[in-house]
């Protein structure tokens, strides 16, 4: 039986749904899951009860925020860095929506779900940033190769690695660490974090980062996704450059994945 709070979430996931769809054409209406949509719709308008700063240990110390829509209470990390290129040593919380809606455009579920939020730390001082959920009963692929713990089914635990190895080609990526892979203890579903530095305006792969693999749902989405909708949807978060070299890049992976196809057939490939 459903009880109260549920039936009022549904329904108003369901009225988000609905207004989307009015006033979004369909090509450049939300997407996501219903699950991404409503973790999107928390993060956007849950309180704000407690920020803790300095205490995640993350490169770009990120905030841990805890928020509340009145039933259920969940953490955040907030990142509020914004170098935008070109310049030195840029960083930008931008970047970290961008490979979220990216990622959302493309059908694939490795991004934890982030949107663009202003966080009053304190009064009267309001900082703008990208808000991301914590996700929680995680553990990174460096202490899971410290502590040796062995997936139950290393072939899909392969797989998703390869497909998140095309997602930061794609992007321009590269992994700093290990610590930018989370695995879920339960499921071992892995998710792709932090991506401060990502799209570069450079049209390459990345160097020493083979392609030999790839998931049929993100090929597919390589293929099947309009350049001209990447570009409304990314204009509000990269540069012109920043844009048009990720299109390239696109071009250049598909070129990859069709060769290796070619030489040694789609079961060997696409997974």
């Amino acid at each position: 039986m459903v009880n109260k709070a549920e039936g009022i979430l549904a329904l108003a996931l369901s009225g988000f749904l609905l207004a989307s769809c009015v006033l979004y054409p369909s090509s450049l209406a939300p997407q996501g899951t219903p699950e991404q949509l409503a973790l999107e719709q928390f993060l956007k308008t849950a309180r704000v009860v407690d920020i803790s700063v300095g205490t995640s240990g993350g490169r770009s110390e990120p905030w841990v925020i805890r928020l509340t829509d009145g039933t259920t209470e969940r953490r955040g990390f907030f990142k509020y860095i914004h170098r935008p290129r070109p310049g030195f040593a840029s960083e930008s919380y931008k970047r970290e929506i961008a490979a979220y809606e990216l990622a959302k455009r493309l059908g694939v579920d490795i991004v934890p779900p982030v949107v663009e939020r202003t966080i009053e730390d304190r009064p009267g001082r309001k900082t703008e940033g990208s808000l991301q959920i914590f996700v929680e009963g995680c553990i990174t692929e460096n202490d899971r190769r410290l502590k040796k713990l062995e997936p139950p089914d290393p072939q899909a635990f392969a797989n998703a690695l390869d497909e998140i190895a095309v997602f930061e080609n794609l992007i321009y990526c590269p992994r700093e660490d290990l610590g930018d892979l989370l695995v879920h203890r339960d499921s071992w579903k892995v998710c792709r974090v932090d991506f401060l530095e990502a799209f570069d305006p450079d049209p390459r792969l990345l160097p020493r980062s083979a392609i030999t693999r790839c998931s049929k749902r993100l090929y597919q989405g390589l293929e099947s996704v309009d350049p001209k909708i990447l570009r409304s949807v990314l204009k509000a978060y990269l540069n012109a450059d920043e844009i048009e070299s990720l299109l390239e890049r696109r071009l250049r992976i598909l070129e990859v994945l069709r060769q290796v196809i070619r030489t040694k057939g789609e079961a060997a490939v696409l997974f």
